[in-house]
């Protein structure tokens, strides 16, 4: 097995694992304070092209770590629109219509497939960065998720530049970045605040 296979594999079960402890904290929390659902949505679009463009590669672990995000995030998004923080015909539009671009794409070329999952995935983490900054109340984000996230974004920029694909390595410059600060933030919030804004505001 080549080191770079095994780092692939690291980053497949990074990229498993990571999403979930957000998923479970929004559903066992039954709180979505701090989350952008904007961002998540975003992110998810991009883990579905990310999909089609392992698919298309092919990558198998490219495919399954993305195609584990989208389900994930899908679970996020229905909580937020639970708490009515998004409106469901925004993510069935988005992925949707993220879905139609990507078939297209992908019909063009590799390197066409991969300069959308670029501008499409790469931002995705950029708004949950700015409503972080934001607000000291972010209870419903998940200080673990993110922890896991910078780690998944190291083990992706390697394993992308060791098969010399940069399309997968460079935007996880932006993604370990953004990770890293959203879970120091979280921490802090957390020794800081222990119930959500919200509820705090009604027992006062």
């Amino acid at each position: 097995m080549t080191s770079s296979r095994i780092v692939g594999i690291l980053a497949t079960m990074l990229s498993v694992s990571f999403i979930w402890p957000q998923v479970f904290r929004v559903f066992i929390k039954n709180s979505t304070e701090g989350l952008v659902p904007g961002s998540f949505l975003q992110g998810c679009c991009g883990s579905l092209l990310w999909t089609i463009y392992g698919i298309s590669k092919p990558d198998p672990q490219l495919t399954f770590a993305n195609a584990n995000v989208v389900i994930a995030i899908v679970l996020i998004l229905f909580v937020c629109v639970k708490h009515k923080k998004i409106k469901l015909w925004v993510p069935i539009l988005a992925i949707g219509a993220t879905l139609i671009i990507g078939l297209i794409a992908v019909n063009y070329s590799l390197a066409v497939m991969g300069w959308v999952t670029i501008a499409i995935g790469t931002p995705a983490i950029i708004p949950q960065v700015v409503g972080v900054y934001r607000t000291e109340h972010l209870y419903g984000v998940s200080t673990t998720m993110n922890a896991l996230l910078f780690a998944c974004c190291i083990g992706w920029f390697t394993y992308g530049a060791m098969i010399g694909d940069w399309f997968v390595a460079l935007p996880n410059i932006i993604g370990m970045s953004g990770a890293l600060y959203i879970w120091v933030r979280a921490a802090q919030s957390h020794e800081k605040f222990t119930v959500p804004d919200e509820l705090d505001i009604k027992t006062n």
